[in-house]
């Protein structure tokens, strides 16, 4: 139940990545020009995180050994209890960092009109 969870919510994540990118409109005339150090750094930082990946991968042991657990695990209402309970400070500041994301997005993607 958890998978199908994480699933839903990154899957939300990436529709809302995919609408900001649509209302930037972003075109490769208004790109400006790249120089070859930020490619550098791009392709370094970029290594970094797959040798990181690996490095974490490799360290990871298969077990065969069965977790039994309670049956409320993956209930929404245990969720909501925890979140607003133990993590109720974090729950808010993300709350409100989506907040400031969703009216950035709606900012940049309003149309001015000036007749000067």
């Amino acid at each position: 139940m958890a998978v199908v969870n994480f699933i839903v919510y990154m899957g939300a994540i990436m529709v809302l990545f995919l609408f900001v990118l649509m209302l930037l409109n972003l075109n490769a005339e208004t790109e400006p020009m790249k120089s070859n150090l930020v490619k550098i750094m791009g392709a370094v930082a970029g290594m970094c995180l797959i040798a990181t990946l690996l490095g974490a991968f490799r360290v990871i042991e298969p077990s065969n050994i069965i977790v039994q657990g309670d049956a409320d695990v993956g209930l929404v209402k245990n969720l909501g209890k925890v979140l607003f309970n133990e993590f109720l400070l974090p729950f808010e500041i993300s709350s409100i960092l989506l907040l400031t994301a969703m009216i950035g997005a709606v900012l940049l993607a309003k149309k001015e009109d000036r007749k000067a």
